[in-house]
């Protein structure tokens, strides 16, 4: 009989230190999610020999900018309003300003108008028998000799018809039509270091920016405003 009863006490207690094993384990935690390696893209990749060449064009252009009394940062229009929020954020008051920089997609070639409708088809037909072939009457009575997508077109254009007819087309005159926003330049006056090496960084952040240095533009001239004395004039005494 004892050693029944030692029998089942050593059961209770091997169930016993069963149960405290398996409750200290806990359930186990789920294995990590594999990596797709097939899933993985990269990016890019900047070659050594690359890198090493940026580095240099920048230190270059930062040494070119150093004691540069004015410099231009030129972004394209679609970057304006960002330049421009940055650039406000730097606090640099009155040292910054900024313009719209212009191009003309048209040149036309003119003469001047004349008197009368006569007289411009007179012009016209003398033109004509000197070898010019592209004139035409505007409606002002003035005479065109062509439209030119450049102005370097329009300048050899003008070279030849003084070759052609010198006396005719003494009066000559070339006007860009068609202005289109190039880009927004924001030009800062007295860059120090800091500046230069900061500008030389963000324009890697602009597609297509510019940086140089520039002979700053002559400030803005002083409001003409005269100030008056407000006060009473004093009497004069007895």
């Amino acid at each position: 009989m004892a050693r029944f009863v030692f029998f089942l006490l050593l059961l209770a207690n091997a169930a016993l230190a069963a149960w405290v094993y398996l409750h200290r384990q806990g359930p186990k935690a789920p294995p990590p999610p594999e990596v797709n390696a097939a899933a993985l893209k990269i990016v890019s990749v900047t070659e050594p020999a690359k890198a090493q060449a940026d580095a240099l064009a920048a230190r270059k252009l930062a040494a070119s900018l150093s004691g540069a009394a004015c410099v231009d940062f030129g972004v394209k229009p679609a970057d304006g309003n960002r330049a421009q929020v940055l650039f406000a954020s730097m606090l640099l008051g009155d040292r910054i300003s900024s313009r719209n920089a212009e191009e003309f997609s048209r040149y036309t070639v003119a003469l001047p108008a004349q008197k009368d409708r006569k007289s411009a088809e007179t012009l016209m037909a003398n033109l004509k028998k000197a070898g010019v072939k592209d004139v035409s009457i505007l409606p002002d009575n003035a005479v065109s000799l062509g439209l030119y997508s450049t102005e370097e077109a329009a300048k050899k254009i003008v070279a030849e018809l003084q070759s052609k007819a010198a006396a005719l087309v003494k009066d000559v005159t070339i006007t860009p039509r068609n202005p289109q926003l190039k880009e927004v330049v924001f030009t800062i006056r007295e860059p120090d270091l800091n500046m230069v090496a900061r500008l030389t960084l963000l324009q890697r952040e602009y597609d297509g920016s510019t940086l140089k240095a520039i002979a700053c533009p002559a400030a803005p001239l002083p409001s003409s405003v005269s100030v008056q004395d407000t006060k009473a004039p004093e009497k004069a005494k007895p």
